[in-house]
Order: C-alpha cells, then structure tokens, then sequence
C-alpha cells in the first residue's frame, strides 16, 4: 500500500497542473536558450535584441534561430527597428532551406505562427530591405500568449476614431476613452496618429494600444514633428491644405459615428495639438462635399465630434469604476499602465490625470447631428440603438 500512495499522489499532480481537455497549452518563451547566428557583416548582437529596449537593434541580410533540443519554435515575435519590413521564414528541411511562411504586412511589430514546428529557422526580407530586429521573441509549440501582440488589419467601420497628435497623447488626454469604449463597450475604435514616430516610439504606441485592448492595427502618422507653440507656424510647416486632406481622408475611410481629439488650445499650447482640433473642425464639412476631394472616399457625415476640454456642451466621463474587461481595474489604471510602455518620454514630467488643467476625462460637443447631450456621461448617447 505504501508504495501505491506516491504513484497516486504522481498521478493527482498531472492532472492537476495538466491542460484542460481540448484546450492547448500556451507557447512558452525559449527565447534566452536559443542559438541565434548574425549574417555576415551584420551589426549589432543578439543581447542587442534581448535587453527590452527599441534603441538598441540587429541589422543584417538574415537571423538564424536553433531552437534547444525538444522544443521546436512554433512562432516569432519580431520588433522592428528602423523600418517595417516584410520578411519570411525558413526552415532546415531535408538538407535545404524552404520557405514556410512570411509576413508582408510592413507592421512595426509582427508575430508570425508556423504551420508546423521547426528547430532550425531563418528570418529573411523579402525584398530590398536590410533587416532591422529591436526585439525578438522565440515561441515553442502552444497557444500564442495574450501578452504576444498579433495585430489585425482595420475592417469595417468606425464606431469611434480617436486623433492623436503624437504617441502618448492619446493617453495623456483621452486615457480612458480607448479601454473603456473599446474594451469595455466593446466600440470598433480607430487610433490615428497625426505625426510620424520613429520606429521606438512606434512600438511604444503598440505596447500600450494593446495593453488598452486595441486588436486592429492603428493609423500612424505622416507629418513630420515639429514641437511650437502655433497654430500658423504648425500650418506653415506641413501645409493647411495637406493635413485637412488627410484628416478628411480619415473621416471618410474609417466612417466614424463620434470623433475624439484635442482641445484647440492645444492642452498646454502644443502646435500639432492645435492643429488636430483645428483641421478636425474643418474637415467635419468637407468630408460631407462629394465635389471635395473624391478620391479620398464616398462623402460621410460624422454623428458628433468632442473635443478635449472643450468648454461648451461639457461632460465629465468617470474612468474610476472597475470594469469587467480588465479583471476590475479601471481606465484609468489601464491608462496609466499603457502610457508606462512609453520609456522614451519619461523624461518629460508629463503623468495620466483625470484632474487638474489636462484631465483626461473632460471633453466638449462641439458638433452633433443628434441633438446635445442630456445626461452628458456617454460619448454616444443618443447614437443607434442607444437612444
């Protein structure tokens, strides 16, 4: 009988810590016991690729992967650095490399799963680009874990689109809006960037989009950033007549029913904050005139367009209740966790706040098809079906 007790006490431990029937257990991250060989004449190392940084990065004309004996890589996660690149991937299969899968979708991060597990791999661009890898993440066999990020390609329409200056200001000013709404509300909401952001920023952006509950890959930027204090002297850099063009192009590709962006003072007097707000307002009817710009899209007419820290038709949104969506915490907590993936800004003294002169939470209508707000505690009061 004493000998039976340890093989039952075996056999309650499998079960115990063993995958529920039907549901496969989740890739672990074999990262660290890989082999990872640099192309000739590559710059950079792998710890470059491994110390949790976007400023330090590989660039070479391919990376080779071993995985540990036993462990097949089943997926990679890849970080880019510099510039998004289409790639693919190749594995050691009966004494040749073959190709078993790429990715072309020119993402700043990509997680790409491999039909079947391979020891031996090498990731390679598939067009002219050098490959320039950030981060890397090696995957065993399993389920992608929820931390992996695996974005989608925008479909449909917009129920909310929110228009961000630069990376951490969509945040900083409407930190709440994109969890609860998104996540919580589960609203099909765009994040669009007006100014570019370098490829570190870019996948900080990512890191606390996905941390929001963002799925669909964001709009990003196309002007590049200057930092004054104008409105004029914003517009006489890029052109007024170009970032109304692309903020009316937004409107018409996405569709949105309500719009989100910055208050026209430019919170505290940012240039490209002022601009959001301005060109918004402008392109409210000029995406509504078939005769303006038509290859930008079918015209649309938004339903209602806040504007942060607006005065008139104020509202003061709540971020602080637990929501189901994040295990009880709040937007805000979200928030303030996703705007700590941005590490190259700490610097700026800049923190989430649903008080004082930039709250979060604090939001205008300054246009609506719908009539004002009545209750004044919902973005989309009195919009579909709930009226």
């Amino acid at each position: 009988m004493k000998r039976i007790w340890p093989v039952l006490a075996y056999c309650f431990l499998l079960l115990l810590f063993s995958p529920a029937p039907g549901r496969a257990e989740e890739a672990r991250d074999i990262t660290g016991r890989c082999v990872i060989t640099a192309a000739p004449g590559s710059q950079g190392k792998k710890a470059d690729m491994l110390d949790q940084s976007y400023l330090t990065y590989y660039t070479g004309k391919y990376l080779e992967i071993s995985s540990p004996e036993g462990e097949p890589c089943g997926g990679l996660f890849l970080r880019f650095a510099k510039k998004e690149t289409a790639y693919r991937v190749d594995a050691w299969q009966n004494g040749q490399w073959t190709a078993v899968a790429q990715d072309s979708r020119l993402y700043a991060n990509s997680y790409l799963p491999l039909p079947s597990p391979a020891s031996r791999l090498r990731v390679v661009p598939t067009g002219q680009d050098t490959l320039s890898i950030a981060e890397i993440t090696v995957l065993g066999e399993g389920v992608r874990p929820a931390w992996v990020q695996d974005w989608q390609p925008w479909e449909g329409k917009a129920d909310l689109l929110v228009l961000s200056a630069h990376a951490d200001d969509e945040l900083l000013f409407f930190g709440g809006v994109i969890p609860y709404y998104a996540a919580q509300r589960q609203k099909h909401v765009i994040v669009c960037y007006l100014t570019e952001q370098t490829s570190c920023r870019r996948n900080e952006l990512l890191d606390g989009l996905w941390l929001c509950g963002i799925r669909e890959y964001p709009h990003m930027g196309v002007f590049k950033d200057i930092k004054n204090n104008s409105l004029g002297d914003s517009y006489g850099f890029w052109g007024e007549k170009p970032v109304v063009e692309y903020v009316t192009g937004l409107l018409r590709q996405y569709r949105p029913d309500v719009v989100v962006t910055h208050d026209k003072g430019g919170e505290y007097g940012h240039g490209a904050h002022r601009v959001c707000a301005d060109a918004m307002v402008k392109a409210l009817s000029l995406a509504q005139d078939s005769a303006y710009l038509p290859q930008a899209g079918e015209p649309w007419q938004i339903q209602k367009l806040y504007l942060h820290l607006y005065r008139e038709n104020a509202l003061t949104l709540d971020w602080r209740q637990p929501l189901s969506a994040f295990d009880g915490q709040t937007a805000f907590d979200v928030a303030k966790a996703a705007f700590d993936c941005h590490k190259s800004q700490k610097s700026n003294g800049l923190i989430v706040q649903d008080w004082g002169p930039y709250a979060n939470n604090v939001f205008g209508l300054y246009y609506s098809a719908v009539g004002p707000d009545e209750q004044g505690n919902d973005l989309f009061e009195h919009i579909g079906a709930e009226q």
